[in-house]
């Protein structure tokens, strides 16, 4: 047990990306507005975004290289959509990412601080660290802190069953499907279960993961690795919806708008279902699951980076890593964006999901168009079945990111 638990790496690292803000914010706030209306829409935009991820695992086994190789074989154009998706990442979702930690830590530690201000201090500790170790130190921790977490989320769930419909509430909401709900589903279903952009992440953890482990992480270990990694993901944000439901929904609980009082909120809802007792642990690991959702963006964006502008600029294979350069641009870029550019927290965390949409379409087409390339030969190539749930997964994902841009300009 201990020697498959050991093996398991990159569905941790995709893991940790997905459970932070997809989960913690939308997905209870998604409970608190909507009950389990919502259990639905998540399934559907989990299971729908999954041949993307597939097609990683099989690029990456099939040819030892990541899908940003994959996407440069292809067109300079699909490198272009591919800078396109990362910048967002870059910038946009890791200052969304640190704010939410900083929540956490301002509501345990009763900082006296700003959300912005903390967070940006917390993004140069977690970039610090990782000039140390990279992939191995943050795969050890990550690996370790998000199962803790969804243990605790699934005991948390599991206690919040009884408060469904207690009081005589509802655990449904009314079907409206007004400008609101749109723009919420939007929001939600950019980041759930992450953004398309993971799995490019996890096509390029599986070839460290290779490097380090040779013949132990094949193709089959490596599949089952998602399975269990993105599996997570799903229950993890419908053990999030429930608690949402059975503790905020149809009550006078209000969804604060501020990072502090949403980590106190969130919290709370815990201590609600499980106990007083119970606090130092929930909170323990909230900020180990958040911070470890920080630390798997900071190490894979500059990493991501570093390649683009190696293939952009046809700079040698074996030219020295520009790691902790563009590691340091990231940390500069969340400082400014945070400190200068962030306004409510709500409506920051709302565009910040929701521009997950903006390059999703083009991101799962040309993973499709990776994995059937002439680089990718047998078993490693995906079924017809496969082939006709990817082209769906573009077209709703199309229609989705039209929607967030129609949504944003009228």
């Amino acid at each position: 047990m201990r020697s498959w638990f050991a093996r398991l790496g990159p569905g941790m690292m995709l893991a940790a990306i997905a459970i932070g803000v997809s989960h913690l914010v939308q997905s209870t706030r998604a409970g608190a507005d909507y009950g389990l209306l919502f259990a639905l829409i998540i399934t559907v935009i989990v299971v729908l975004k999954y041949p993307a991820f597939r097609f990683a695992v099989e690029y990456a086994s099939a040819t030892g290289d990541s899908l940003v190789q994959g996407y440069a074989r292809h067109s300079r154009f699909a490198l272009a959509w591919l800078a396109v998706a990362f910048f967002l990442d870059m910038f946009v979702a890791t200052a969304a990412v640190a704010l939410v930690t900083a929540g956490l830590f301002i509501s345990i530690f009763e900082l006296p601080f700003t959300g912005p201000l903390v967070a940006a201090a917390l993004t140069v500790a977690s970039a610090t660290l990782l000039l140390n170790g990279r992939y191995l130190k943050a795969e050890r921790i990550v690996r370790v802190l998000v199962v803790l977490f969804c243990i605790l989320s699934v005991l948390a769930m599991l206690l919040a069953l009884p408060l469904l419909g207690s009081d005589g509430r509802e655990v449904f909401a009314a079907f409206t499907p007004d400008r609101a709900f749109a723009v919420f589903v939007i929001a939600a279903a950019g980041w759930m279960p992450m953004p398309m952009t993971g799995s490019i992440f996890h096509s390029m953890w599986i070839c460290e993961k290779r490097r380090v482990a040779s013949a132990e992480f094949d193709r089959r270990q490596a599949l089952l690795d998602l399975k269990v990694g993105y599996g997570l993901t799903l229950v993890i944000a419908l053990c999030f919806l429930v608690l949402g439901t059975a503790v905020l929904f149809q009550t006078e609980r209000v969804v604060p708008e501020t990072t502090g009082a949403f980590a106190t909120e969130l919290l709370s809802i815990f201590t609600t279902v499980i106990g007083d007792w119970s606090y130092p642990v929930i909170a323990t690991a909230a900020i180990a699951v958040m911070w470890s959702t920080l630390l798997a963006l900071l190490d894979a964006l500059p990493r991501v980076s570093d390649q683009l502008v190696g293939l952009f600029t046809t700079r040698a294979a074996d030219a020295p890593s520009r790691y902790t350069a563009f590691l340091v641009i990231q940390v500069v870029g969340v400082f400014l964006l945070l400190m200068f550019l962030l306004r409510g927290f709500t409506t920051y965390i709302d565009f910040a999901t929701g521009a997950g949409f903006v390059a999703a379409p083009a991101l799962a087409y040309y993973n499709y168009r990776a994995v059937t390339s002439g680089a990718v030969a047998g078993v490693y190539r995906p079924t017809r079945a496969l082939i006709a749930w990817s082209w769906t997964s573009v077209v709703v994902l199309a229609v989705c990111a039209l929607s967030f841009f129609a949504l944003r300009l009228f």
